[in-house]
């Protein structure tokens, strides 16, 4: 993998785009998501974000998030549906963020070494957070889509 500018000037990781994925452990009080605390070694090490990462060619964004997830958290449990909640376009560059719920929390591993640590947030402990740049662009946006689509009864 390799990093592109995109037409704003910004570099990324991932020729062929990426995607993460928020996973999301919903409950009558609210929702928790699970966040990661991005190594030091990596692209905004440091940071904290979703798990996810580039795009191998023709990879759909859908089964790219939950294979980044996998090998950054290990085994994952059993997922609602996946579905796309958020497309941030850079201009040459895209970052698809895919969101699925779980029935409960759990306690992912440290598999590949871009994770430091991990946490069950809720969206205002997420905002108190330092986040990774292009995450943190897309926090209101993705609220508002979660909102309309749990609403609207679409999942």
């Amino acid at each position: 993998m390799t990093f592109v500018v995109c037409t704003r000037g910004c570099r990324h990781w991932g020729r062929h785009g990426a995607a993460g994925l928020l996973i999301r452990h919903a409950t009558r009080t609210g929702a928790r998501y699970l966040m990661q605390e991005r190594a030091a070694g990596i692209h905004h090490g440091g940071t904290w974000s979703i798990p996810g990462g580039a795009l191998h060619r023709n990879e759909q964004p859908e089964g790219g998030a939950l294979r980044e997830a996998a090998e950054e958290l290990g085994t994952l449990p059993a997922l609602g549906t996946p579905y796309r909640i958020h497309v941030a376009d850079h201009g040459g560059w895209t970052y698809h963020t895919i969101t699925a719920d779980v029935a409960s929390t759990f306690e992912p591993r440290n598999t590949d070494g871009e994770g430091i640590t991990h946490r069950w947030c809720t969206s205002g402990e997420i905002a108190a957070l330092r986040l990774h740049p292009g995450f943190a662009e897309s926090w209101q946006p993705i609220l508002i889509a979660l909102a309309v689509t749990h609403s609207s009864g679409l999942h």
